[in-house]
């Protein structure tokens, strides 16, 4: 099964960059390299479909939360947030 490309936003990038735990930071890139094989994937991983949004998802990692949307046709995941439990869903 072909793989999926994953980019992930600025806004995520920076967060993963200036996040000083190791571990933690080690899990999320780890959670970030396996979308690459959604759909499967997913079935491993702690994922829910976001209510009010067409192919978005969450995985929990630890305390932390990914947000990513996917785009089947052009086989492609936008990782669009990540960030604390407490302060991810706020708008």
């Amino acid at each position: 099964m072909p793989r999926y490309n994953v980019f992930v936003h600025k806004r995520a990038f920076k967060f993963l960059k200036e996040l000083a735990e190791k571990e933690s930071k080690g899990k999320i890139k780890e959670t970030i390299e396996r979308l690459a094989d959604y759909p499967l994937a997913l079935r491993e991983m702690d994922v829910e479909k976001l209510e009010g949004f067409e192919r978005t998802f969450r995985v929990r990692v630890g305390r932390y939360r990914l947000i990513f949307h996917v785009d089947k046709r052009e086989r492609v995941i936008f990782v669009t947030h990540l960030g604390r439990r407490e302060s991810i869903y706020k708008g």
